[in-house]
Parts: C-alpha cells; structure tokens; sequence
C-alpha cells in the first residue's frame, strides 16, 4: 500500500509539472494558436511520459485552453474578437452580481484572505514569468471574490469564465505592459467596499476594474481594428 500511495503521488506530481509547462507555453505563444500539439516534441522538451501529458491535455481541454480534434490531437483554438467580446460581457454581467452578494455575505477571513491577494508583492520585473505570475494573481482574486457569494453555482459560471480568459489576461498584461502596481490600484477599491459592506460600491469597483481591461484590449472604439492586445499577438 505505501508503494501504491508512492507511485499515485509520483504520477500526480508529473501530471502537475506537463500541466504548469504545456499551460506557460501556450500562454507566453511559444506555442501558436492554431497549431497542433506535438506530443513527441512537448514530452522531450520537459522530459515527461504520455500519461501525464494526455492528464495535462485534458486539464487543459477542460479549461478551454485546448480543444481536441479526432484523429489529429490537441489544437491551441485562435482567440476571435468574438470570442474576447463575449467573454467581456458575460464578466460585467456576472461579476457585477458576483460583488453585491459578496459585500453581503463574505467572511472576515475571507476579506482578509482578498486583501492579502490584493497586497502580495508583485513580480519586480517584465519578463513572460513577470506576466504570467501575474495574470494567475488576478485570476484568483477573482475568484476568491466569487467564493465569497457562499453560492457554489455562481463560483462554477466564473472559474469556467476565468479559466478562459487567462490567456487572454496574459496577452493584455504583456502587450500593454502593465505594471503590478496598476492591477492593484484596481483592485483595493474592491477590497474596501466589501470591507464597508457595500453591494453598489462593490459592484461599481469590480467594474470598472474589467471595463479597464477591456479598454486595454480594444481602445476606446469596440471593434476589430481597435484591439490592440489581440492585433500584437501575430508579432510575436
């Protein structure tokens, strides 16, 4: 038993680590959007089995960071001005809610846990790990958000919304060159209208923290010619 408990760690841990490597490369494009995954190539590269490679992938599927097309493999999907609008707009309409019930019924150590997200010492430099680290620090403060509604539907609708938007959130940080002192800026505001108890307050502050990264996305003009994050990704 203790070598079966050995071995189930020992395949998680490596499942773990194809997980962190395939995700940092799609999200920094060292592999392209609409192209397939070669599993031959992605295994020597980080010295990994086809199991945990095939559990990584399908993580991955799960959070639409991949598709899987019969007979050919994993494919990176190319992110549409379509696809970015809509996700946009289920946040604003979601989060917004999301924030009103969370001034409501979050905990105090829930609060504080937001505030230490909020606080933590960002990364100091702007390389892809700078970004990345980043973009997953903005992520979960999201969705400690979410788990304060104490509604495990609504944490359900926005970690499947969130998973989504990560790569996206990566390429808005790079390309605008976002500093970690702006994300919590928009960030504190949240935190302290939750601390006060004030749905509209909370509401209002969670919107405008997304409407500000939609405006870094697409300008001030919401069409396709006016997304300036999207449009650098081809010069890469």
């Amino acid at each position: 038993m203790p070598r079966q408990k050995e071995t189930s760690i020992r395949k998680r841990t490596l499942s773990e680590k194809a997980y962190a490597a395939i995700k940092r490369e799609i999200l920094q494009g060292k592999i392209e959007e609409g192209t397939f995954l070669s599993e031959a190539d992605v295994r020597a590269r980080h010295q990994i089995g086809r199991t945990p490679f095939r559990e990584a992938c399908n993580r991955l599927h799960h959070e639409g960071i991949l598709e899987v097309v019969p007979r050919r493999g994993y494919l990176v999907p190319e992110m549409s001005f379509r696809d970015v609008r809509d996700m946009f707009d289920a946040r604003l309409l979601l989060e917004g809610v999301i924030a009103e019930i969370a001034a409501t019924r979050a905990t105090q150590n829930q609060i504080r846990e937001l505030e230490q997200i909020a606080r933590e010492d960002p990364p100091s430099g702007d390389s892809d790990n700078d970004y990345e680290a980043l973009s997953r620090s903005n992520t979960e403060f999201h969705l400690c958000l979410a788990r304060m509604t104490q509604n495990r539907e609504l944490v359900k609708l926005v970690t499947g919304i969130l998973e989504r938007n990560e790569r996206l959130a990566y390429l808005e940080l790079r390309s605008s060159r976002i500093q970690s002192t702006e994300v919590q800026l928009c960030h504190m505001p949240v935190v302290e209208a939750i601390r006060r108890r004030d749905p509209a307050a909370a509401r209002e502050a969670v919107l405008n923290d997304i409407k500000k990264g939609k405006l870094d996305i697409f300008g001030s003009d919401e069409s396709p010619k006016a997304a300036p994050a999207l449009s650098k990704r081809s010069s890469r």
